[in-house]
């Protein structure tokens, strides 16, 4: 039997990797952008995907200068966007095998 270890990041690792100030990712956290395990900053555990959000969040931040509520808009409009064209390519395939060759894929 094999165990899937996740690798989880501490806030202090979030910080250093993402190049982000404490600040930055608490703002990140209140936001509703991620939610770390955890009840408090010396507990917080991030996962990789929350760790490659942050990133995303900080580069719009920076580079586009978007405010933080509407970075968070925006993420969520994204999410949602990915949910729908996974639900989208799921639908097309199980259409297809009732019309073959008629749905690209």
């Amino acid at each position: 039997m094999s165990e899937t270890q996740t690798t989880l990041f501490s806030f202090t690792e979030v910080c250093l990797r993402t190049g982000a100030t404490k600040e930055t990712v608490i703002e990140i956290i209140e936001q509703g952008i991620i939610e770390p395990s955890g009840t408090s900053a010396e507990e917080w555990q991030f996962s990789p995907t929350m760790l490659l959000i942050t990133n995303k969040a900080v580069r719009l931040h920076r580079e586009l200068d978007v405010d933080w509520p509407g970075i968070a808009l925006a993420m969520d409009l994204l999410r949602k966007l990915d949910q729908l064209k996974h639900e989208n390519r799921h639908l097309k395939r199980r259409l297809s095998r009732f019309t073959p060759g008629i749905l690209p894929p």
